[in-house]
C-alpha cells in the first residue's frame, strides 16, 4: 500500500497538536547521586543554615577587631596567642581582648573573636603575634546562615538538576530527592539493522538511533528505556508496540514513517490506536508521525540518525519537557551582551554570570558562596590582559549545563506572596530578591521582567518606557516564638534586614515608637527565612510579613502596612509569562495580603 502526502501541517501546527496529547509526569525518590539532569517535582527550602556556623573565611588569627585598630606595617599590634582551633572541631578555648587564636580556612570562629587577620599581615613566635594590618568586625569571617538560612527557598520545582543544583542539595543536606519521572521507551525499526557490538552481514547496519533518540531524551530528564529493533511485519510490531505502551508514558520509533510498502509504523498507529497527523512541512521531517496507542503517545522519527535527532529536537523535546514542567535547554556556550561591566582583578577570571535572554550579569558573591552557584548560569573567562569588559559588550558564555533559562524574571522585595503566586504559575520563574531600589535597576537594565517594589518609600513611579501595575496590600509585625516578647519594654535580640531592602526602613518606622529594647544580630533577605530563624531560636523576634510568620507557626504582633507594586518594561506587557503573571496577580488570595480593586492593572504608564 502507498500513501502520498497530499497535505502537509505547518510545525506550530504539529506543535499545537503534540502539546494537547501529552501525559502528565509520575514522581519519585532518587539519590542525591542519580539526580543529574532530572527536574525537581517539589520546592526545596534549606532546613538548615549555610554555612551552619560562624567559620573563618581564611588562613589566619581570629582576634578582637578592636585591638587591631592601630596595627601599622611599621607599628603591628602584639597579642597573645590563645592557641589554636582544629579544623571540624567546636573550639574549645575563647578570644578575649588581646589575644588572638590559629585559624584555618572553614575552622570555627571562636567566642570572643569578630574577625580574621590573614596569616601573612601577622607574625608569630614564642607565644605572641605581631598584627601588621588592621581589621574590622566581619572581615574574613562567614556568618552563621550568610550564604543561605533556614527555611529559605532554594530551588524551585521544575528545576532541571545540573551539576550546581545538585551542589546546592547537598549543601542543604539532600541525599535524596522527589523529582518527577517520564517513562519513554525508544526503539527502531528496519531488518537491517542488528545492535551494535554484533558482526555486520550482508545489507545489514548498526542500530543508531535507539541509542541516540534514547540519550537526547535522557538529557531532557525523562527516564529511557531501550526496547531494541521492532521487525518490519505489521502483527509483530503492533504486538510489541502495543507491550511497549503498557510500559511507558510516552513512545519514540525511528524508521518506517515513510509512505513506501515497507514502511508501516503509521498503519500501525493508525489501526491499533489513532493517528493524529502523519507528515509536515519540514526538513528533514516531512514523513514524521504522531499518534497515540493505549491512549500513549507516539512519535514517529525518521529513519536517518540527523534527521531523527533534528525531529525529536523540534517536537519530542519540548514535549518531554513540556511533560516534566521545564523548559527548552540551551547550548554548552552562548553569546550574550554584558549588561552590567566587569572589572578585572589582573589576572585570568573566570567570572560567575547569570543569563536573561541574551543578556548576562555578574553574580559572583564569592567562590564559596552558594547562591553564586544556583544563581549562576555559567563563567565568562576574562583574561589576565583584559582590564574591563564594559556594558553592552558582547562576550561567550560557558554553560554549567544545560538547564533552561527563565520564562519570567521578578527582581527586588522579597515577599511569601509573591512567592507562592509566582509557583502556582507552572513557569519557569527566576525570582531575585535583591531590593527595591537594585531590583529597580535590573529591570532598566533589561535583566527582569518586572521590579517588586514596596511602596511608597521607593516612589513607585514609572519612568521611561515603564509602567505601574498595582499590586497588594501586606501585613507586617513583630514575630516572636514567646508571646511575652511581643509586649513593650522587652529586651530581645531582633533579626534585621539588608540595607537594600525597603524592609529595613519599614521595620525602623514601625518601631520607632514602640518600647523595646532591641539588639540587631544579623540580617535576613527573605520573609520565610526570617521566620524560621525566629523559629529555631536565632533570633527572638524577627519584623516581617504575617503569611511567614503563620506558616512558621509565630505569636504574632501587627504593626505596619505597606504596597507591593511592580514595574514592568511596557514592550514586555505583551509577553506571555508577563501576561500569565497579572493574571494571577488579579485572583490573588492569601492571609495576611489585600488585594487592591486595580490589583494586576496598569495604572500608571510614562
Amino acid at each position: 500500500m502507498h500513501k502520498e502526502f497530499h497535505s502537509l501541517l505547518s510545525l506550530e501546527e504539529a506543535r499545537r497538536m503534540v502539546s494537547q496529547n501529552l501525559p502528565p509526569a509520575e514522581e519519585e525518590d532518587v539519590p542525591l547521586e542519580e539526580a543529574l539532569g532530572r527536574v525537581l517535582a517539589e520546592t526545596v527550602v534549606s532546613g538548615v543554615d549555610v554555612p551552619g556556623y560562624d567559620r573563618a573565611a581564611m588562613d589566619g588569627y581570629a582576634v578582637v577587631a578592636e585591638d587591631t585598630y592601630q596595627a601599622r606595617e611599621d607599628r603591628p599590634v602584639e597579642l597573645d596567642l590563645a592557641g589554636l582551633v582544629p579544623m571540624g572541631q567546636r573550639p574549645e578555648l575563647s578570644v578575649a581582648p588581646g589575644q588572638a587564636a590559629e585559624v584555618s580556612t572553614g575552622s570555627m570562629m571562636p567566642p570572643g573573636a569578630d574577625s580574621v587577620v590573614m596569616v601573612e599581615h601577622t607574625q608569630a613566635a614564642g607565644g605572641r603575634v605581631m598584627v601588621r594590618r588592621a581589621a574590622y568586625q566581619g572581615e574574613n569571617v562567614l556568618r552563621a546562615g550568610s550564604d543561605i538560612l533556614c527555611g529559605e527557598t532554594v530551588l524551585a520545582a521544575g528545576s532541571v538538576l545540573g551539576p550546581r543544583e545538585v551542589g546546592v542539595l547537598a549543601a542543604v543536606g539532600h541525599s535524596v530527592v522527589r523529582v518527577r519521572k517520564l517513562t519513554v521507551g525508544v526503539a527502531s525499526t528496519g531488518n537491517e539493522l542488528i545492535p551494535p557490538g554484533l558482526e555486520l552481514g550482508p545489507g545489514q547496519i548498526y542500530d543508531i538511533n535507539s541509542y541516540t533518540v534514547a540519550a537526547a531524551a535522557r538529557e531532557c530528564g525523562a527516564a529511557a528505556r531501550v526496547y531494541g529493533i521492532l521487525p518490519d511485519d505489521f502483527q509483530l510490531m503492533a504486538r510489541r508496540m502495543e507491550e511497549i505502551s503498557e510500559e511507558c508514558s510516552l513512545i519514540l520509533v525511528s524508521g518506517g514513517t515513510s509512505a513506501g510498502a515497507g514502511d508501516m509504523l503509521y498503519r500501525v498507529v493508525q489501526e491499533r490506536g489513532e493517528l493524529i497527523f502523519h507528515g509536515i512541512n519540514l526538513k528533514p521531517g516531512k514523513p514524521t508521525v504522531f499518534g497515540r496507542i493505549n491512549g500513549r503517545p507516539v512519535f514517529g522519527l525518521p529513519g536517518y540518525p540527523t534527521s531523527a535527532l533534528a525531529v525529536f529536537g523540534q517536537l519530542a523535546a519540548p514535549a518531554i519537557r513540556q511533560s516534566l514542567g521545564s523548559a527548552d535547554g540551551s547550548a554548552e556556550r552562548v553569546r550574550a551582551r554584558l549588561a552590567r561591566p566587569i572589572r578585572s582583578e589582573g589576572r585570568h577570571q573566570m567570572v560567575s554570570v547569570g543569563l536573561i535572554r541574551d543578556l548576562a550579569y555578574p553574580v559572583d558573591k564569592g567562590s564559596g558562596a552558594i547562591t553564586t552557584l544556583s544563581q549562576a548560569d555559567g563563567v565568562v573567562e576574562v583574561p589576565s590582559e583584559v582590564e574591563y569588559l564594559d556594558r553592552g559588550e558582547t562576550v561567550e558564555v560557558q554553560l554549567f549545563g544545560r538547564a533552561p533559562g527563565p520564562d519570567l524574571v521578578i527582581a527586588g522585595e522579597d515577599c511569601p506572596a509573591l512567592e507562592t503566586l509566582a509557583g502556582s504559575l507552572g513557569l519557569q520563574v527566576r525570582l531575585i530578591n535583591n531590593g527595591s531600589r537594585r531590583g529597580r535597576s535590573f529591570l532598566e537594565d533589561g535583566l527582569a521582567d518586572l521590579a517588586c517594589l514596596s511602596s511608597p518609600g521607593t516612589g513607585a513611579v514609572p519612568e521611561r518606557g515603564e509602567a505601574l501595575v498595582r499590586g497588594y496590600r501586606r501585613e507586617l509585625g513583630l514575630m516572636a516564638r514567646d508571646p511575652a516578647l511581643l509586649k513593650p519594654g522587652r529586651k530581645a535580640r531582633i533579626l534585621g534586614w539588608s540595607r537594600d531592602a525597603e524592609m529595613s526602613r519599614t521595620m525602623r518606622e514601625a518601631l520607632q515608637d514602640r518600647d523595646l529594647d532591641l539588639k540587631v544580630t544579623g540580617q535576613a533577605r527573605s520573609h520565610r527565612g526570617l521566620a524560621r530563624a525566629v523559629a529555631l531560636g536565632r533570633a527572638d523576634l524577627g519584623f516581617g510579613s504575617l503569611l511567614a510568620a503563620r506558616e512558621a507557626g509565630l505569636a504574632y504582633a501587627g504593626l505596619a502596612e505597606d504596597r507591593i507594586d511592580f514595574l514592568v518594561r511596557v514592550e514586555r506587557l505583551e509577553d506571555p509569562g508577563v501576561k500569565a503573571f497579572l493574571a494571577a496577580l488579579k485572583a490573588l488570595d492569601l492571609p495576611g495580603t489585600a488585594r487592591e480593586e486595580d490589583g494586576g492593572e496598569v495604572v500608571l504608564r510614562d
